[in-house]
């Protein structure tokens, strides 16, 4: 048998509950208290902060948008930032030369390997033309070194075995052969650079002491550099707004710095200290005067200081890039270019490649 308590009823007549106090829709639907002054302050406080944080981000994209400069980077005070790594562009074999123009959407490369023929990328990797060199100069021909001239936007490319610097426009129709003074023999054409007025700056390996040419856009020398400073196979030549000229001394293993009475100033030379070098080749100077060595043994890019007057050497300020082929990694890098923009081209011979780097 089984027995079960009956719920609880409520007696007749009993009085009912006392509901006073509770509010209609039941319990937590009171009147919520007024936020006190301190709480309105810290929500307009907090409005503010986010107000000024969106006018400074308007404030970077204007800055960008006018300068198309790298943005400026607060440091920790004896901390120099390094460019970081970006992207790639592929498609020439063995890319030893490399240049860009000043807005970055056409990027110059010479290929010595396969068909070996210098190439113009789009700002996107891909490849928008070929600069074909004439048929009447054979059919060997080994594009090196390439700079772009500021002034007429032309492209010239250094070719080792016919010892010629062909000048294409930009689009890379080939235009003229850049002929050297008549009284210049044995010439072999390497690196190359532009100052302002579109002097050429040229490092000619055929004679013995090698040298470095400045010839203006007729082809006549204004003026030859290195003849007495013992230079060996230099490669790249690179030129800041004081009208400093930085050239890797290649197989001295050093950079050399030239006043503009054509006097060494500053040299970094070969070591394993902070800051020496191996095998430099191609060299840049960005438009906030710093200076980038391609160090070819060392598969890596040093980074230096602008030359300042007095100085006997350049401050070395960091180095970025490894051994490796991953991305950010380089095999035997041998030249370097810089956009208005301050973003980095890095011929990354061994890997087949252009590497992007930026701040």
């Amino acid at each position: 048998m089984t027995s079960s308590t009956p719920a609880a009823q409520p007696v007749a007549g009993a009085p009912a509950p006392d509901l006073a106090g509770v509010p209609p829709d039941g319990p937590g639907t009171a009147d919520v208290e007024e936020a006190p002054p301190e709480h309105r302050r810290r929500k307009i406080l907090i409005l503010l902060l986010l107000l000024a944080g969106f006018a400074l981000l308007v404030g970077l994209a204007i800055w960008y948008l006018l300068f198309r400069q790298p943005i400026p980077v607060p440091t920790i005070p004896g901390e120099t930032v390094m460019p970081g790594y970006v992207s790639s562009i592929y498609g020439a074999s063995r890319p030893m030369g490399v240049a860009v123009n000043a807005a970055g959407d056409r990027v110059y490369v010479g290929a010595t390997a396969g068909e070996q023929t210098a190439l113009i990328f789009d700002a996107g990797g891909n490849e928008v033309a070929r600069m074909l060199p004439p048929k009447s100069t054979g059919d060997t021909h080994v594009p090196v070194y390439l700079a772009v001239n500021p002034v007429t936007s032309e492209v010239y490319v250094s070719d080792r075995p016919t010892a010629s610097i062909y000048v294409y426009d930009g689009q890379g129709t080939f235009l003229r052969t850049f002929q050297p003074p008549a009284d210049v023999k044995g010439w072999q054409p390497l690196g190359m650079a532009f100052d302002a007025a579109g002097n050429l700056y040229v490092t000619d390996v055929g004679q013995v002491p090698n040298v470095v040419r400045e010839l203006d856009p007729s082809g006549k020398q204004v003026r030859v550099l290195g003849a007495t400073a013992g230079l060996n196979f230099p490669n790249g030549v690179a030129l800041d707004t004081a009208g400093h000229v930085y050239v890797t001394d290649s197989n001295n293993g050093r950079l050399l710095v030239f006043a503009q009475d054509g006097t060494v100033v500053a040299t970094v030379s070969r070591g394993i200290g902070k800051g020496n070098l191996g095998l430099p080749r191609g060299v840049a100077v960005d438009q906030q005067g710093r200076v980038y060595v391609v160090d070819t043994s060392g598969n890596s890019v040093f980074v230096y200081g602008q030359y300042k007057d007095g100085a006997t050497a350049l401050e070395f300020l960091g180095s970025f890039g490894t051994e490796g082929v991953a991305n950010g990694t380089f095999a035997y890098p041998n030249d370097i270019a810089v956009d208005a923009r301050g973003r980095l081209y890095v011929a990354d011979s061994a890997n087949d490649r252009v590497q992007l780097w930026s701040y």
